[in-house]
């Protein structure tokens, strides 16, 4: 009867070494926080509640996002974050230091398309990037930040704007 103690105690040790190792596998985990902001001052100022916009008036969106990891290297990792805007014309896209994001439009899919980096590390600040369009097109949009293969999917965040006809 010891034996068969002792053979379970060895069995459940070495479950429990396993999961332990595998836990330690060095992978480097990634996170993300991200907010979408909108201004009904030209910029000025920005709050996360969002309004209905005219066809053909500016809309004004500051992009919060930060991705840590568990990495302990001194040099970050670059992570890509795509941003698709569908149904607007592009005025301006920038990150907070000035540098201009250039976008790419698909007229087929009339979806305008931002790439950037952010810089993903144990001790990640939150970077920010402003935006400037105009809606083309009257009806609800979805925007979508998607994080590349280093970001789990779940991180991924949408925003809905509402674009209706300019009062007369």
């Amino acid at each position: 009867m010891k034996g068969i103690y002792k053979k379970a105690a060895l069995v459940l040790f070495a479950g429990l070494f396993l999961l332990f190792l595998s836990g330690c596998s060095g992978k480097n985990v990634f996170s993300a926080e991200t907010g979408f902001y909108y201004s009904s001052d030209q910029g000025h100022t920005y709050g996360d509640s969002t309004k209905e916009y005219e066809v053909g008036e500016s809309v004004y969106m500051k992009v919060q996002y930060k991705v840590t990891s568990n990495d302990n290297k001194d040099k970050p990792t670059q992570v890509k974050v795509t941003l698709s805007i569908p149904k607007v014309k592009h005025v301006d896209a920038k990150y907070m230091d000035g540098q201009i994001i250039t976008p790419k439009y698909d007229a087929t899919k009339n979806v305008t398309t931002y790439t950037f980096t952010a810089l993903a590390s144990k001790e990640s600040k939150v970077e920010e990037a402003v935006f400037e369009f105009i809606p083309n097109d009257v009806g609800s949009i979805t925007m979508q930040l998607v994080y590349d293969d280093n970001v789990e999917s779940n991180y991924d965040r949408q925003s809905t704007l509402k674009f209706v006809n300019a009062v007369e």
